[in-house]
């Protein structure tokens, strides 16, 4: 199921072109689109926030032996 560009269905809506059906339909179509961008963001967004905890973990105990070495 394809869409074209929103700023184009408005248009065509405000010029008759296409029905309200068609345009309900339209920018239903785009909502779906928005909602699967968002949850692809969100994946990654927690993806990432996984990889920096680990990251984070990793690093404390380097952080740990350098803090010892320079009371010496």
């Amino acid at each position: 199921m394809g869409t074209y560009d929103h700023k184009q269905v408005l248009q065509d809506y405000a010029t008759g072109k296409i029905t309200v059906e068609m345009a309900v339909g339209h920018v239903l179509q785009h909502i779906e689109k928005l909602y699967e961008a968002r949850d692809t963001a969100d994946t990654r967004h927690y993806n990432l926030q996984d990889r920096l905890t680990a990251l984070e973990q990793a690093l404390k105990p380097l952080q740990n032996k350098f803090h010892e070495s320079q009371k010496k």
